[in-house]
């Protein structure tokens, strides 16, 4: 990872823990457990706004109200409250895991005989992540520094996720990851790192769907990730809309309001839920070795020039809607 020092214990740390209702009900993840896990792992320690952004997107139990465009993989039925019955296996990998809180939650709306959800942060936050998510048959710690292409390969070979297994990654969730300049250029690595066709392969690879919760916090400093990640991912803002009537729900969309960004929580928090995928044609464009240059887009598209999107850009001066 190209950033110096303990990229969890900046210069001037003062955080405090971040109580809500789901997580003081939850000794693992209240505001003490939270105290104590910031003094011992700093940043990691804490639970992150954007986590709650996240989880309400993939909560199953929204639907009889709410109506999402893309729908969350999580999404159960609506009429009858059975779980899914996807005939393909959820393998999610979760970036920057942190405390676990994310990954506890998900784990229990997945199918443990079924799917999997593979938890990731630095080697020395997984003792963490061990303790609070050892109770979670759906869930693997395993230790994903950004940037590692090694830590990618080695989570992606021990899970049968590469030729001839049959199991594939089909979800990579991340949730309030975009903050320190320092480490824009890893954590875009790793995605792309994650979502690259294995080196063979017989015709049949889709790109995972990329989740990313996000909240502004310092624009000016988080503008550059957007700038390059548009360049080798498709994405938009996941839509909602208000179902009109919760009395005859069917598993096809109610008419209902008007479809707008999913934004929960106070409007003046700035918040997304993003989802992506690699454009295909970038699976065949060479990635960089320096951060610098990844950061300035070049390899995208092919070519050594510099380069930019402007999606995101173009997102806020629609009022952040499409």
């Amino acid at each position: 990872m190209a950033s110096g020092g303990d990229p969890n214990f900046p210069a001037d740390l003062d955080i405090y823990p971040l109580a809500s209702v789901s997580s003081e009900t939850d000794a693992r993840f209240d505001s003490t457990a939270q105290e104590g896990a910031i003094r011992t792992y700093g940043i990691a320690g804490r639970i992150w706004e954007a986590s709650h952004a996240m989880l309400a997107y993939l909560d199953p139990f929204s639907g009889p109200t709410l109506e999402f465009d893309p729908p969350p993989f999580t999404r159960m039925s609506s009429r009858t409250r059975a779980p899914r019955t996807t005939e393909h296996p959820i393998t999610a990998v979760e970036l920057g895991s942190g405390t676990g809180f994310v990954a506890a939650r998900v784990a229990g709306w997945m199918r443990p005989d079924l799917d999997l959800l593979v938890a990731t942060d630095l080697p020395e936050v997984c003792p963490l992540l061990e303790a609070n998510l050892h109770s979670c048959p759906a869930v693997r710690v395993r230790a994903l520094a950004w940037g590692s292409r090694e830590h990618a390969s080695a989570i992606l070979q021990e899970l049968g996720l590469l030729p001839p297994k049959g199991r594939r990654l089909t979800h990579v969730l991340c949730s309030d990851l975009i903050y320190f300049p320092a480490l824009l250029a890893p954590l875009l690595r790793s995605l792309l790192h994650l979502t690259s066709p294995p080196t063979t392969t017989d015709g049949g690879w889709s790109s995972p769907s990329v989740i990313i919760s996000y909240k502004i916090r310092s624009l000016a400093k988080e503008t550059p990730f957007w700038n390059v990640f548009g360049l080798w991912f498709e994405f938009t803002p996941v839509l909602v809309q208000t179902r009109a009537s919760t009395s005859t729900l069917t598993d096809q969309t109610d008419q209902g309001g008007s479809w707008e960004r999913f934004s929960p929580g106070d409007v003046a928090d700035e918040m997304f839920v993003l989802v992506a995928t690699r454009r295909s044609d970038s699976v065949r464009w060479t990635i960089p070795e320096e951060d610098a240059a990844l950061l300035s887009g070049v390899g995208a598209y092919g070519t050594d020039t510099p380069k930019s999107d402007d999606q995101f850009e173009q997102l806020l001066l629609m009022g952040m809607d499409l």
